[in-house]
Formats: C-alpha cells, structure tokens, sequence
C-alpha cells in the first residue's frame, strides 16, 4: 500500500502531520482566535468537538470534511475501512457493531441472523455512532465530475446521488465510434459529427419510419433539443417486436412518452408507453424492454418494409398530459 500522510488544521493553528513528524505551529497560517466562551455549558461544547475531531484523525479521509467553525483534509491510508467488512459496500447509516466492535452494515444483520460472523456474539442492536459521524461529515465529489458534475456529496449518499446524477456518462450509438460524455455534450457531438446517421423529428408530431424486416434499430434525433432516441426491432416467430429507448443516464423515473402504430389492410396495432433511459446502445440480439409492440408479420408490404407511425412528446408535463387524454402521468 502506498504511504500517504493527512493534514488537519484546527483552530489553534497548528498542523498535525501522520508521518511521524509530530505537531508544529503554523500561526501566520491560521491565526489562533480568542476564547470567548467561558461558562460550563460551552466549555462542554468545545469539548465534544474536540472529541469528534480526535475522531476522525484517527478515522481519516481523503476529501474535505465541514466541520463548522473548521474544515479538516486528511488522506485515507485505507479506503476499506469505510466499506462493510462482510458485504464489501460503502458503508451508510445505520452501521451496529457487535460486543468486540466488529461493524456491520444494516443489511448484513438482517441477512446473517444478526450473529456477528467474526465472534459468533449478537449484533444488530448497538449502533457504532463514531463511525455514524464520520460517515456523516464526509463530502466527496461524484464520480461524474469529469464529465462536468460539480456536486460534493456526502458519503453516505454517494450512491443516491450518482442514481439520478444529470452528468452520467453516454457513449454515442455508433458501434465505430467510442465518444463517451454527459448526455448534454453527446447530443452535440452527435449533431456535428454524425448528424446523417439519424433521422431528425420534432417533439409532439407524428413522423413515418420504415423498418427492413431484418433492421434492428433507427436512430432518432429531436431537431431542437438534440435528445437521442433508438428506435429497436426484433423479429420473432409471433411477431415484430418494437420499443423505443432514449440515450440517457439511467434513472428510475418514466422517460419520455410516445405512441407508434403500425397499420395494414384496415387493420393496425398501437402502443401508448414510456421510453427507457439506457446510456449506452447495444444490440443483445432480443428485447430487453418491459413494455413493447408486437406487430404481426403479415403487416410487413410487398417490399419487405415494416412501415409505422411515431410520434414522441415533449418533456414538458402538458404535452404528456394530452398523450393520455388529459390525465396526469
């Protein structure tokens, strides 16, 4: 492992170093600032941030830490101690810890019976408030900064935050192509450098695509916004399988709204969903959608072009609301 020191500045202006160095005073850097606090009840205060701060030196980290008054950087001589020991995850609160201080995360308890798998003792009821508060006051940026996210997140809620973070990363459809950005800069990139690879529509308007039997997919690009949608056709023995996905950073929320139909000889199928988030596009070789159309064979022409009708509503609440008979999503 490699060596790495920490640096903690407290208020009395004196830097404590983790190789060995011991303390030095570095009173032009922090000016020492005077007590102001005498009675009982603040000197309590001042000793129980003392504690916490003694704490998380020992604890350590490699991000900044708010500490109120002062703000504390240190360095993580190993990153495992903030991961649970038996599941391997980040740790987040609730953590318990059993008799012997073994930790534990809130899942794991539940999973193992809440017999500690080190000693055997009870664990699941007494809760570790050290390693609470240090999980608690660490910031760390996303992991999405390079691809623009500016946000210092706490530790507990990394993953939270990265689930619904606008910043992650796309990679363009293109299969020869390996541009991999944030979903803002893909569209641009795709608009300059592949813009005749897609068919461009307008959100709220119906527009006509037709499919060769064998095709599997059709990019589509919105002329205003740039937003990138592929068009996926699977053909199975009881049909044409057809869904629609947007490239975006994968989320829980319902994407954008569409409806397709396809039409034959009088008769025609049609299907009002939501579009998937996918981030990036690749062809499994069979539909990974929850929600498709299956468009019988016989509606494939003469010419063997599966032609449908699309039309994908905007972002806005209003025009979702009208794709579902003014009802609210």
């Amino acid at each position: 492992m490699n060596e790495m020191a920490w640096d903690i500045r407290d208020r009395t202006g004196i830097r404590t170093t983790g190789d060995g160095g011991g303390r030095r005073r570095l009173s032009e850097e922090v000016p020492s600032p005077k007590k102001q606090r005498t009675t009982p009840q603040y000197e309590e205060e001042e000793e129980e941030e003392e504690e916490q701060a003694s704490v998380s030196s020992v604890v350590g980290c490699s991000k900044t830490v708010d500490c109120g008054e002062r703000s504390i950087s240190f360095t993580l001589t190993d990153p495992d101690l903030l991961d649970c020991p038996i599941c391997f995850d980040n740790l987040s609160t609730p953590v318990f810890q059993c008799r012997n201080g073994h930790l534990a995360c809130s899942s794991c308890c539940v999973k193992l019976g809440n017999k500690c798998p080190s000693c055997s003792s009870w664990i699941g009821n007494d809760r570790c408030r050290a390693v609470e508060k240090i999980l608690e006051s660490i910031k760390i940026p996303c992991q999405n900064m390079k691809y623009g996210c500016r946000e210092m997140v706490s530790y507990c809620k990394k993953h939270e935050h990265e689930d619904i973070c606008i910043y992650g990363p796309c990679s363009c459809p293109l299969p020869d192509c390996g541009f991999v950005d944030c979903s803002e800069k893909l569209y641009l990139h795709f608009s300059t450098k592949h813009s005749k690879s897609a068919k461009s529509f307008r959100y709220d308007v119906h527009f006509s695509v037709a499919l060769d039997v064998q095709q599997t997919f059709v990019i589509l690009q919105e002329e205003k916004e740039g937003t990138i949608f592929i068009l996926n056709s699977w053909p199975e023995y009881f049909g044409i399988v057809i869904y629609v996905s947007c490239i975006a950073p994968s989320t829980s929320k319902p994407g954008f709204c569409y409806d397709i139909e396809a039409r034959s000889r009088g008769s025609s199928v049609k299907l009002l969903s939501f579009t998937e988030f996918v981030p990036a596009f690749v062809e499994l070789g069979h539909c990974t959608s929850k929600r498709f159309l299956v468009v019988p064979r016989d509606f494939v022409g003469l010419d063997g072009r599966l032609k449908l009708e699309l039309r994908i509503w905007g972002p806005s609440s209003s025009s979702r609301n009208s794709a579902y008979g003014g009802k609210s999503s």
